[in-house]
Parts: structure tokens; C-alpha cells; sequence
């Protein structure tokens, strides 16, 4: 009995360490994208490309639990308090079933640590991230549903009224949602813009899967290309 208690509290013990790690690591994570966010913020707005690069609209495909969104927000309240930078002139729009992922459409998308209904979290939960980081919710506009039904011709025309998109985070997971995703809004792109792909090392960088295969498929149309940073 007293050997079954030491193992019990040795496995509690380390349950916390690995736990402590983890959030360690996730904490480190949205610092390191907070601050990519916000040099990006910073550059278009301020340095000498800010007559001729696109700004301050941030399209986010995929927002999960809303991590990179609330790195996002957070990098736009670090502008307005080290610049004074006017918040309102930020336009977001956010794509997401809030159902969690859809079937996998193919081999490309076939991950075993993911599938359907993973990372599904509701609107609410993410207008309220939006609110607690006092962002105006009449500058963010949601574009609900699976994206075979969501990106149709109707919210085009919603989103092309929107000066075009500057900074893009790409966290769908799947082959088939990223070049759905990137067809959609091809003709919205500009020199400029800036993209964050949240998978790229989900299979590897294997080129015949998920992310890395939209890109390089989105690159052989020769109609722009996205290059990496």
C-alpha cells in the first residue's frame, strides 16, 4: 500500500511537470506570434512601404480557440499604446465552421493526431476573446460554415468591399480547406500581403500533404506567388 501511495503521488507529481511544460510552451508560442504580428502591424503602417502595401485587414481562416486571434488582438492593443494607433482602422474577418474540423476530403488531409469535429469551439466563445481585448465588434465580420459551403459568391462579395487583406493566418489543418482557402481569395491578394500558415510542419513538410501541398500548388498557376519569409 504505502509503495502503490509513493507511485501515486510520483505519477501526480509528474502530471504536473508535463503539465507545466506544456503551458510553458503554449505561453511561449502566442508571444512569439504575437510579436510576428505585431513587427507586421508595425511595418505596414509605419515604414516606407505604407504608401504602397495593403493594411490593416486581417483575414483568419480557422480560429479554433482562438489563439492566433487573440495574439492578434493583443499586438493591435500594443500599437495603440505605443503609437496611438487607431484600433478602428483594423478590419477582421473570421472563418470557421465552430463545428470543429470537417471529414477529411482525401489522403492529403489524413492526419492521425486530428480529424472531424476536432477544435470545435462556438461564435461566442470567440466574440468573447473578442471583447475582453476591447476590440469593436462591428469591425469584425464572421463567415460561418464548413468552407464548401461558406465560400461562396454571396460572402464575396461581403469581403471584396473590404480594403484587400494584409496579414492572412491559415490554421485549417487540412490540404483540401488551405487551397480552398487560398482559391477563394486569390484575386483579393496584393504584393504585400503577409500570410501565417499554422501547419506547415503537421505532416513533415512532405509535399504531398496538407499545407505544403496548397502552397505549392497555389504557386504552379503563376498568377502570384507566396514566397517564404
Amino acid at each position: 500500500m504505502i509503495l502503490k501511495s509513493i507511485k501515486n503521488k510520483l505519477r501526480h507529481k509528474l502530471e504536473l511537470i508535463i503539465t507545466d511544460k506544456i503551458n510553458q510552451s503554449k505561453k511561449l508560442d502566442a508571444e512569439t506570434f504575437e510579436n510576428w504580428i505585431y513587427k507586421w502591424l508595425y511595418f505596414q503602417n509605419y515604414e516606407y512601404v505604407k504608401s504602397y502595401t495593403p493594411q490593416n485587414t486581417y483575414f483568419e481562416f480557422g480560429t479554433g480557440w482562438g489563439g492566433t486571434l487573440s495574439g492578434f488582438l493583443r499586438a493591435c492593443n500594443r500599437l495603440v499604446v505605443d503609437y496611438n494607433f487607431d484600433i478602428s482602422k483594423i478590419k477582421i474577418v473570421l472563418f470557421d465552421s465552430f463545428k470543429g474540423l470537417p471529414e477529411e476530403k482525401g489522403p492529403s488531409d489524413v492526419n492521425p493526431i486530428w480529424g472531424k469535429g476536432e477544435f470545435a469551439y462556438s461564435r461566442d466563445y470567440i466574440t468573447d476573446i473578442i471583447k475582453k481585448h476591447n476590440f469593436p465588434l462591428e469591425n469584425v465580420t464572421f463567415i460561418e460554415g464548413y468552407f464548401e459551403n461558406s465560400l461562396n459568391a454571396e460572402n464575396f462579395e461581403k469581403i471584396k468591399k473590404l480594403p484587400s487583406p494584409s496579414i492572412i493566418t491559415m490554421d485549417v489543418d487540412y490540404y483540401s480547406s488551405t487551397i480552398m482557402a487560398l482559391e477563394y481569395i486569390r484575386s483579393l491578394l496584393k504584393s504585400g500581403a503577409v500570410f501565417y500558415f499554422d501547419d506547415l510542419y503537421s505532416f513533415h513538410l512532405h509535399p504531398q500533404m496538407g499545407q505544403v501541398k496548397a502552397i505549392d500548388e497555389f504557386n504552379q498557376k503563376n498568377e502570384g506567388t507566396l514566397n517564404p519569409l
